[in-house]
């Protein structure tokens, strides 16, 4: 299920790429944020494909993001935040 989550942000990220419309990185990142929580629970916190989510949810424009919804993604480490997604 990770896997879906992770492609389906994909797809957003390069559309907003394209157009370089803000509400298509914010679908990019609730994405993000899903495979993450999916990997993590399921495959492990340090699991390579968990910590590839992780630091994509780290980048710039995530953490953009992640500020302005009142996420930490500074705390993803300690698996403290994004368990509702």
């Amino acid at each position: 299920m990770a896997r879906l989550y992770f492609n389906k942000a994909i797809v957003y990220e390069d559309e907003a790429r394209q157009t370089d419309e803000t509400e298509t990185y914010g679908r990019a990142y609730d994405y993000y944020q899903k495979a993450y929580v999916v990997s993590r629970d399921s495959l492990g916190a340090d699991h390579a494909k968990t910590v590839r989510y992780r630091n994509i949810l780290k980048t710039p424009t995530y953490k953009w993001f992640a500020e302005q919804r009142g996420d930490n993604v500074d705390a993803l480490d300690t698996d403290q935040v994004l368990d509702s997604a």
